[in-house]
């Protein structure tokens, strides 16, 4: 079962009737780096958004554990489905939720992300989320996969400061999700580890880009599962 949330095609986010000068405008804006102002910041949720955030965060963690658990489904070695007790993960953190514009890219020119085991792969960069974080502004870059037809396949690599020390070392992923007024829910605590934490052997995951690397401790999401890396 996939855990990625529905996703909407970048090119929804276009209106049709753009027209050229307004588009470089557009684009001229994007290229602008914001600062701490205008960079968003925390969400705030009240306390029924609060509890509803809550209870969908721990359903998703239990509802992964099953998986984990099922045989047919899970990614980890037969020997460890037998004593899985449940991923490890971080309480839930809402100052590590925001709600930011997707500030998609122009063009389709690919970059090389490199796999754990050295290989290098095909990316198309899609676009920019930018937030606020204990007075910083940060940006991270969105990918997609370069096969024609899968533009609405967002995907978030990251480290950032527990990478290694508390989180998988090649970093965490989330999946992006664009909603119709073009702005990403961009929750850390849905912060994932690639499938080679849980199976060294038999995967051979992405790793961010250096480009991708927050400078302070995202202490949200999944932590580290092995320690055989």
């Amino acid at each position: 079962m996939s855990f990625a949330r529905r996703l909407i095609p970048v090119s929804h986010l276009t209106p049709a009737f753009l027209v050229v000068p307004v588009l470089l405008l557009a684009l001229a804006a994007c290229d602008k780096k914001p600062d701490a102002a205008d960079a968003p910041g925390a969400m705030i949720m009240d306390q029924h958004e609060y509890e509803r955030w809550e209870i969908a965060l721990v359903e998703m963690r239990i509802e992964k554990n099953d998986e984990f658990n099922e045989a047919s489904r899970s990614p980890l070695p037969a020997e460890a489905i037998a004593g899985f007790a449940g991923l490890n993960y971080y309480l839930p953190v809402p100052k590590l939720r925001f709600q930011v514009p997707f500030a998609a890219m122009a063009g389709t020119d690919t970059v090389r992300l490199t796999k754990r085991k050295g290989e290098v792969v095909p990316y198309v960069a899609r676009g920019h989320l930018t937030f606020r974080h204990a007075d910083k502004v940060h940006e991270l870059t969105v990918f997609g996969p370069a096969a024609a037809g899968a533009e609405q396949y967002l995907w978030l690599p990251f480290f950032d400061a527990t990478s290694g020390h508390g989180t998988y070392p090649g970093g965490r992923y989330l999946d992006v999700e664009v909603d119709d007024e073009g702005l990403v829910d961009l929750d850390f605590n849905y912060a994932y580890n690639p499938l080679c934490d849980y199976n060294a052997a038999r995967y051979n995951c992405t790793l961010p880009p250096l480009s991708n690397t927050l400078d302070f401790a995202v202490e949200a999401g999944e932590k580290l599962f092995s320690t055989d890396h």
